[in-house]
C-alpha cells in the first residue's frame, strides 16, 4: 500500500514540475503564446545521443539555421519545441538512433527594439515577448528630465516601408487617463523627444501650441482662455510669426473638429476679441512662419538681372571705345 501511495504522490509530482518546467523553457507573451524564433536569434543545439554534433546555431536573416550533416534548416516563426521536433526528424534521416534533441535560446535577438532620443540609456534591446511602449522607455533606463512623453513616436518598419504613429505617455505623470494599450513588433523605433520648458501635460487637459512660438507644448488649460494668454505661456509669438494667420483647431460634439483662422493683428491693433477668441482644452494652435514678401522673393532675382545688365553695358561701352 505505502509503494502504491509512493508511485501515486510522484506520479503528482511529476504531473506539476513538468508543465512549470515547459513554461519556463518556453517564454509566452502577453496573450500566453510561446515566443517564436526569428532572425539573429542564438540557440545552443544538443545531441544527446551524438555530443560531437553539439554547436551553436544562429538564425539567419531568411529564417534558416545550418545544422552540422543536415545542411540549413528553416526555423524562423517556430516555437522552440516544434524546432526542436523539427531538428530531431532531419537528424533521425541522418543517424535513425538519435532520439532526443534540445535547444536552449543563449540570446533573443529577433525581438529587437530600438529605443532613441530622451532615454537614460539610448541602443536597441532584446525582449522574450511583445513589450508595450512604456516596457521599452523602461528598459532604456526610463525618460530623461527633459523628456517630452507627451508626443513618443513609434517607427514600424513595414515591407512597403516605415510607418510612424505618436502616443500620448504623459499619464504616467499626472496619473490621468490611461496609457496606451500598444504591443511593440520586431525592429520597431521608439523616439522620445526632449521638452526643455515644455509642460508635461495630457493634451485633453490643455491646449497644444506649436510652430512659430518660443516654447512648443502643450499649456495646461482647466478652462476657457483668451488665445493671446496660452500664447505669452507658449513663450510667446516669435517675430517671424504670422499674426494674422493663426490656426486654432477647436473640437466639436461627435468628434468633430473645427478649423479656424484667426487675426491676432485685429486684438493686438484694435482691441478686437475677435483677434483674441476664447480657446478650450483639447485645441490645438499653430503659429505659421511669415513668408517672405514680394520684394523679398524676387530681390535676389532682380539684383542678379540688374548686375547682369551692367556687366552687358560695361561690356559694350568698352567695344565702342575701341
Amino acid at each position: 500500500m505505502r509503494e502504491r501511495r509512493a508511485g501515486t504522490l510522484a506520479l503528482l509530482v511529476l504531473s506539476i514540475t513538468l508543465p512549470a518546467a515547459a513554461a519556463l523553457a518556453q517564454p509566452a507573451d502577453e496573450t500566453g503564446e510561446a515566443y517564436r524564433l526569428g532572425s539573429g536569434d542564438i540557440l545552443q543545439l544538443n545531441v544527446v545521443q551524438q555530443p560531437d554534433l553539439d554547436r551553436t546555431l544562429t538564425i539567419r536573416p531568411d529564417g534558416t539555421a545550418v545544422v552540422p550533416q543536415i545542411g540549413p534548416v528553416t526555423i524562423g516563426g517556430l516555437t522552440l519545441e516544434e524546432a526542436e521536433e523539427l531538428i530531431r526528424q532531419r537528424l533521425r534521416l541522418y543517424d535513425p538512433a538519435i532520439n532526443e534533441v534540445s535547444l536552449t535560446v543563449m540570446e533573443y535577438n529577433a525581438l529587437r527594439i530600438f529605443v532613441l532620443g530622451a532615454v537614460t540609456n539610448p541602443g536597441s534591446y532584446s525582449f522574450t515577448s511583445p513589450p508595450t511602449l512604456w516596457a521599452a522607455i523602461r528598459a532604456a533606463g526610463g525618460p530623461s528630465d527633459n523628456a517630452n512623453l507627451g508626443v513618443v513616436r513609434v517607427v514600424h518598419q513595414q515591407e512597403a516601408g516605415a510607418r510612424s504613429e505618436v502616443f500620448d505617455l504623459s499619464a504616467l505623470f499626472t496619473g490621468q487617463g490611461k496609457l496606451p494599450e500598444i504591443q511593440l513588433k520586431p525592429g520597431d523605433t521608439v523616439i522620445v523627444p526632449t521638452s526643455e520648458g515644455v509642460s508635461r501635460v495630457p493634451s485633453n487637459a490643455g491646449v497644444q501650441v506649436f510652430g512659430a512660438v518660443g516654447s512648443p507644448s502643450t499649456v495646461a488649460v482647466a478652462e476657457p482662455t483668451r488665445l493671446v494668454t496660452v500664447l505669452m505661456q507658449a513663450g510667446t509669438p516669435q517675430t517671424t510669426a504670422a499674426l494674422d494667420k493663426v490656426w486654432w483647431v477647436h473640437r466639436e460634439e461627435a468628434g468633430r473638429f473645427r478649423s479656424t483662422q484667426v487675426n491676432l493683428r485685429l486684438f493686438l491693433e484694435e482691441g478686437s476679441l475677435a483677434g483674441n477668441p476664447l480657446v478650450y482644452p483639447g485645441d490645438t494652435i499653430r503659429v505659421p512662419v511669415q513668408g517672405p514678401s514680394w520684394l523679398g522673393r524676387f530681390w535676389p532675382a532682380l539684383l542678379g538681372t540688374a548686375g547682369t545688365m551692367a556687366a552687358i553695358i560695361y561690356a559694350l561701352d568698352r567695344i565702342n571705345s575701341n
